[in-house]
């Protein structure tokens, strides 16, 4: 399936593990190059990399804290 997702850019929440990992490669999957955001940084890594082995993919792991603004805020300026 084509979604039309080809050098397009996501942000996923939850990347790390389980239904936000598997939008994320699914993401990567269609072509989007993918930041997934999740607290806990090793974890992130480890998903980051095994994605972007997966798809070929650019995949940017942030560690972020969605009930802080700040950290939300700096989720979204590392995506653009």
């Amino acid at each position: 399936m084509d979604l039309g997702l080809a050098a397009k850019r996501s942000i996923v929440t939850g990347g790390s593990r389980g239904i936000g990992y598997a939008i994320a490669r699914a993401l990567a999957t269609e072509g989007a190059d993918v930041v997934i955001a999740a607290r806990t940084a090793a974890d992130l890594d480890i998903a980051a990399k095994t994605l972007s082995e997966e798809t070929g993919r650019r995949i940017v792991p942030v560690p972020t804290d969605t009930s802080d603004q700040a950290s939300v805020d700096a989720l979204v300026a590392r995506a653009v």
